[in-house]
């Protein structure tokens, strides 16, 4: 049961103004019915907010300034098909209680089973994973694909499907507060990317902007200026694509001269980006037979340092905690590299690797690691994320699966979908408000 108040104040007005304040009324939103759109006829101006109550804790939306008249507030974070009581509440009086439901869950999308969530051990029980999964199994392939959102418990709270059956597997917030998500038709209508695009929106999913990324086929990033950068390989070559605010598109880097000059040849192809916004270069993932990670100058696209199966890499410390077909990889805070990996080249099993990167010897050296011997796959797919606490997070792309990690190896928070279903980027958020219209 969810209680929910709206408290409004004036602190120019007499409290007996306030209580003119009716009972507000209420409709689940038609398109994502988890969302519910509390309207009220406000007396005066004023500031405003919900309050609402989840699993005995009181919640609220921002407080924000409204004019006299009528006033939406979408409540977010309440799970599909949740009755919720909803009452006004001004300073000298409170009205009637109104009690709502939130909608039902859409037909076809995927729920999870949240198979343990130790609170003394996550680092917060008070956040949202924000995730995509396709509603088919197989591994990678398409299918119809679903954005998500669940609490802390494994609930949904929120949800929206994607495009036909094009993938959407890197969804991402922006610096706008808006969600960022892909439509890739790379691997859906094998067109080498041709129709593949990012779109713009709120959690309201009413699309505000839409930006054409050919050869899209993976990894996308907004970058501080707001550029959008992506591995593009339209004509069957990764480059990679920056496409300024203004819509103009150039090209920062190109594999085919790289691996070139390395002797190399068969497909080169990204799966993962990131930026390291200190240092000023890119981190790239690539995941064929000739598996390997490169960093390059930002700026200039000129390739900087590279670790793994290709000439002139740097060494493992140990050849046997080589990363092996890795994604998902980042710099920690502490310059520590982070990757998703499988145990080694007979083995499907999914593994996070730390290393420390020892600039004098050239060598990576395993500092933690995580899931050897867990028997959790990872056939395509996956990433792994250092939280700000210290915790990791990883999922297992085809085999669906997101756990929260403490530094001492114990699983703090461990959901699951069920079968072989691919799962997109997972990253927690903490505040829904941000993202609302």
């Amino acid at each position: 049961m969810f209680l929910i108040a709206i408290a409004c104040s004036d602190r120019s007005e007499q409290a007996d103004t306030a209580s003119a304040l009716e009972a507000p009324t209420w409709h689940a939103d038609s398109r994502i019915a988890s969302l519910l759109r509390v309207e009220w006829e406000q007396p005066v101006p004023g500031l405003a907010h919900v309050e609402y109550e989840v699993d005995g804790e009181w919640r609220s939306s921002p407080e924000r300034q409204v004019d006299a008249g009528p006033v939406e507030q979408i409540v977010l974070g309440v799970p599909f098909d949740t009755e919720v009581r909803v009452r006004v509440r001004t300073e000298s009086a409170v009205s009637d209680v109104v009690t709502a439901r939130t909608g039902p869950l859409p037909a076809g999308l995927p729920l999870p089973e949240l198979l343990l969530a130790d609170d003394a051990l996550v680092e917060s029980t008070d956040r949202f994973l924000l995730g995509s999964v396709n509603s088919a199994d197989g591994g990678w392939n398409s299918g119809e694909y679903w954005m998500w959102i669940l609490d802390h418990q494994g609930r949904v709270v929120w949800a929206l499907p994607g495009e036909d059956e094009h993938f959407t597997i890197w969804l991402q917030t922006s610096l706008d507060d808006d969600i960022l998500w892909d439509v890739s038709t790379y691997w859906s209508n094998f067109d080498q990317g041709a129709e593949s695009r990012i779109h713009r929106m709120k959690l309201d999913g009413v699309v505000s902007e839409t930006i054409d990324a050919p050869g899209m086929h993976h990894a996308f990033l907004e970058l501080p200026d707001r550029s959008i950068l992506w591995g593009g390989a339209l004509d069957g070559a990764e480059k990679l694509l920056v496409q300024s605010p203004e819509g103009e598109v150039e090209t920062l880097w190109d594999c085919a001269p790289f691996y070139e000059r390395m002797d190399l040849n068969g497909w080169c192809h990204t799966n993962s980006i990131w930026l390291d916004e200190e240092r000023d270069r890119f981190v790239l993932s690539f995941p064929t037979r000739r598996t390997f990670v490169l960093e390059i100058d930002a700026q200039t696209g000129e390739e900087l340092r590279w670790f793994g199966y290709i000439p002139e890499s740097w060494d493992f410390e140990s050849p046997e905690t080589a990363f092996v077909y890795q994604h998902g990889v980042s710099f920690t805070d502490e310059g520590t590299l982070l990757v998703s990996s499988q145990v080694d080249r007979e083995s499907y099993e999914g593994v996070v690797r730390e290393y420390l990167v020892d600039e004098d010897t050239q060598t990576l050296r395993q500092v933690w690691s995580h899931g050897e011997g867990d028997g959790i796959t990872a056939r395509f797919a996956g990433e792994a994320h250092r939280l700000p606490g210290g915790n990791t997070l990883h999922n297992t792309g085809t085999t669906p699966r997101v756990r929260e990690i403490t530094p001492e190896g114990e699983v703090a928070w461990d959901l699951a979908f069920e079968g072989d279903k691919l799962i997109g980027r997972t990253i927690w958020l903490e505040d829904l408000y941000r993202y609302a219209p």
